[in-house]
């Protein structure tokens, strides 16, 4: 018996550190790099950001593709330098950036950018079970032909320079 409630409360306890409200964080915008990269501090109205977070399961255009300056612009309107941002770490990037969901005032960032059309879905890197309700609300702005949508434009970022 003694080893079983052992057992239990290990899975409790991998549970608990597995899940990704597990890892989450506040932090403030210190700066909006461009549609996929905010830099970001752990204190309000600092300049020097003390971590570099990309956007996990999405691509947004780079600022030099069609509509990557204005995934960057939407970003700045959302969060603000100094706004306060909800960070759910899912792990690094190649670049050794945090790969995040990141919320503004209970809202998903990462999904608010494929409802309005300024990034895909990455079908290589989204694994989570919620990326098959990204891939819904991606196919519903390519219906709806917003924003990149709109460009008959079927070349998705990672596959920009090849």
């Amino acid at each position: 018996m003694g080893m079983r409630a052992g057992a239990c409360l290990l899975v409790i306890f991998l549970s608990l550190w597995l899940c990704p409200g597990a890892r989450a964080w506040d932090a403030y915008v210190v700066r909006v790099e461009d549609g996929n990269t905010i830099s970001v501090s752990e204190k309000a109205d600092r300049d020097e950001p003390i971590t570099i977070l990309r956007f996990y399961g999405i691509d947004a255009p780079s600022l030099s593709q069609p509509f990557g300056p204005e995934a960057r612009d939407f970003l700045l309107r959302l969060m603000p330098k100094g706004t306060k941002v909800g960070v759910d770490s899912v792990g690094e990037d190649d670049k050794g950036a945090v790969s995040a969901l990141v919320q503004v005032a209970g809202t998903s960032v990462n999904y608010q950018l494929l409802v309005e059309g300024l990034a895909w879905v990455n079908r290589s890197r989204c694994k989570a079970m919620f990326c098959r309700r990204w891939y819904i609300q991606e196919h519903q702005a390519v219906v709806d032909r917003r924003g990149l949508w709109g460009l008959n434009m079927s070349t998705p970022p990672w596959q920009w320079s090849r």
